[in-house]
């Protein structure tokens, strides 16, 4: 970090600094523990003020406005239910009082079910559903009058059920719901009085109570009544007392069915995290839902770590619900904060004189931070003419090594020897790193020439001249590797058709080699060109023969630009995939084994249309496998992606987004293996 020159003056600056360290430490841990005592001051004041307003709100808090305004809403909704449950049991009473007649006519809109889940006799059922003509007359009036009823109806133990309203006219003895399998008719049959359901939702998704009465005749249960009630009103009729609070419902076990739209920043919403007040992991929380449960009405103030929550509840007698409204506590708190004012006078007035003791503290601290100074000073000029000294030969011996000699070995005193030591091992590192060095670079010769060789062979494979037709762009993508393995394609033009090929040597090597070039030989040399599977039969049998255990994987296609159509064979190789101008896709898929595999392989030829403005891409392990600096893969999925991205654009330009894409996912990292891409698209 130096030099050797001022040294002395250098290190003595360095102690210093070790001297400052600790002082300053020490100071600043002073300095600290005063700031926090004042802290703890102003915090302790700051409690007993929340205590004081927390007082004042509990103070005759069972007359304050909030609650009146809860009680008065919950026995507006309470007469609601009221009306609701009347009007149900008076349909029940006539239900239970009327006999079937013949002169009686079903109103126009009741729909009445003549069967049920019990099969009765044809003349029961008939009396029974006469019985019913009459209540159902006055249910539908009743429905009438009262838009808050989405659904009457009135059902017989022995399967009949008549019902309001119902328009569906293509159902005609089939009951338009299984009445006799729901929970309350079982419960109101039971209990034998009226019953309220728990929310569910409707089968249009609303959600709705349901009010059931059971009705007997002759002593004998004969049915029930039940009115369906959406709980959209109700609810939409809360959340418009803005300017109230936040109101709420909870339902007899804690469980909330109404929450408020509270602001997403209030730290009320921490009182509605959980779905039941009483299950909920806060315990203020749990014992405040228990406290509602118990009471009929009142108001109880929580923590809610922020800040205290302020609600006012009621009972909904009917139901066995509890309406509440919400509030900061700090809305609530006006008159204590006068109290407040004064004691945050008296804390302001307690941190001044902390300040000043702080102050006192850092003069002390500075006294001691000097004294230490000197002593470090006159102690480190006298270590650092020693060190000076023995600074001087290891640089010396720095120097030689850096013009080549390592032939060095330095000694040193006691107070640098491991210094000393670390140098001359470091030196002999050196020697021996070199002489590696030197036997490595003879042997990086030789597989810089092989790996020369098979980059120009594969090149040579790779066809010259690209075949032109009017219709169709064609563009290939091809970045041969240094590796002893083989990707390899081939594009010619025969007899007006184009045949595209691409294929993938299993192995490396001499043997790889040899099968790239005889593959590439065969395609040239086939006279079965226009028929890929012939073709492909044919390489099969000579890999079979001279491919000595090896296999490759290959697609063979013939587009004939005429008919506008593409003739290919799958054995073992990507499946190419197409992309029409709507952005779908389709996989060429087709299986197969790999060639040289089976000494008779089965493939047959799949013919497919292209369409105007298709793109065909067909690619080798070695663009899917590119990998970056995280070893993640370049992937199918990112390759289709461009190409639906780019399906508009010419074959040249979707290409050159494609290898675009590859180089900065690789970043320029040496490919393990040779990618090729073909792109082929009919124009429009």
């Amino acid at each position: 970090m130096f030099g050797i020159d001022g040294l002395r003056d250098k290190l003595l600056a360095v102690l210093l600094a070790f001297a400052i360290l600790p002082m300053g430490f020490i100071g600043i841990l002073s300095l600290g523990e005063m700031n926090r005592a004042s802290s703890d001051i102003e915090n302790n004041i700051t409690n007993l003020s929340t205590s004081l307003n927390r007082s004042a709100l509990a103070a005759g808090s069972h007359e304050a406005d909030q609650v009146q305004l809860a009680e008065a809403k919950a026995r507006q909704l309470d007469a609601f239910f009221l009306r609701i449950a009347s009007e149900n049991e008076l349909v029940a009473r006539y239900a239970a009082s009327s006999s079937g007649t013949k002169n009686c006519d079903t109103p126009a809109g009741i729909w009445i079910a003549p069967t049920g889940s019990d099969k009765t006799a044809s003349a029961r059922r008939d009396a029974t559903a006469r019985s019913l003509c009459a209540p159902a007359m006055l249910m539908q009036e009743l429905h009438k009058a009262d838009s808050s009823i989405s659904l009457s109806y009135l059902g017989s133990d022995d399967g009949v059920l008549a019902v309001w309203p119902y328009s569906n006219k293509t159902l005609s003895n089939a009951a338009p719901f299984s009445y006799q399998d729901k929970p309350y008719y079982e419960e109101a049959k039971k209990q034998k009085k009226t019953i309220w359901t728990g929310p569910y939702l409707d089968a249009k998704g609303k959600e709705v109570i349901t009010v059931t009465t059971p009705f007997f005749r002759q002593g004998k249960f004969a049915g029930i009544a039940g009115m369906d009630i959406p709980l959209y009103p109700i609810y939409s009729d809360l959340s418009s007392l803005r300017g109230r609070g936040f109101p709420f419902i909870i339902d007899s076990k804690g469980l909330i069915l109404y929450r408020p739209k509270v602001k997403p920043d209030s730290y009320l919403n921490n009182l509605f995290a959980s779905d039941n007040f009483v299950e909920s992991a806060d315990p203020e929380i749990g014992d405040l839902g228990r406290e509602m449960l118990k009471q009929s009405k009142g108001s109880i103030l929580v923590d809610l770590d922020q800040g205290d929550g302020y609600l006012a509840f009621s009972r909904i007698n009917t139901l066995g619900w509890t309406l509440g409204f919400a509030y900061a506590a700090e809305e609530m708190s006006l008159p204590a904060r006068y109290i407040d004012s004064g004691i945050k006078d008296v804390a302001n007035s307690t941190i001044s004189s902390l300040e000043d003791a702080s102050r006192r503290v850092g003069i002390y601290a500075m006294l001691v931070f000097l004294l230490s100074a000197l002593s470090v000073i006159a102690a480190g000029y006298w270590l650092s003419g020693r060190i000076e000294e023995e600074l001087a030969h290891i640089i010396h011996a720095t120097d030689r090594i850096s013009g080549g000699d390592f032939e060095v070995e330095l000694k040193s005193s006691s107070e640098l020897s491991g210094l000393a030591a670390s140098f001359n091992n470091m030196a002999i590192a050196l020697r021996e790193q070199l002489g590696r060095k030197e036997q490595d670079a003879s042997i990086r010769n030789a597989c810089n020439i092989e790996s020369a060789f098979l980059e120009n062979l594969k090149r040579s494979l790779a066809p010259q001249i690209m075949p032109s037709q009017d219709d169709y762009d064609i563009r290939v993508l091809y970045w041969p590797s240094p590796a002893a393995s083989f990707d390899l394609y081939n594009i010619e033009e025969t007899e007006g058709s184009v045949v595209l090929a691409m294929a993938d040597v299993d192995g490396d090597g001499d043997q790889a080699a040899m099968i790239a070039i005889m593959s590439k030989t065969l395609f040239l040399a086939s006279a079965n060109k226009l028929d890929p599977e012939k073709a492909i039969g044919g390489l099969n049998s000579q890999i079979v023969r001279h491919g000595q255990g090896a296999n490759l994987a290959a697609f063979y296609a013939v587009l004939d630009p005429l008919r506008h159509t593409l003739e290919y064979v799958n054995a073992g190789f990507n499946p190419p995939f197409i992309v029409d101008p709507g952005g779908m896709v389709d996989t060429l898929g087709g299986g197969g084994l790999a060639l040289g595999m089976l000494e008779q392989i089965e493939l047959q030829n799949t013919l497919i249309p292209l369409q105007p403005g298709d793109v065909m891409a067909i690619y080798s392990d070695g663009v899917i496998e590119a990998e970056n600096g995280l070893e993640n893969q370049f992937g199918v999925e990112r390759l289709i992606n461009l190409v639906i991205a780019n399906r508009g654009r010419p074959a040249s330009e979707i290409l050159l987004a494609v290898e675009r894409d590859l180089l900065e996912h690789t970043k320029a990292r040496p490919v393990a293996s040779d990618a090729a891409l073909i792109i082929l698209k009919r124009l429009l």
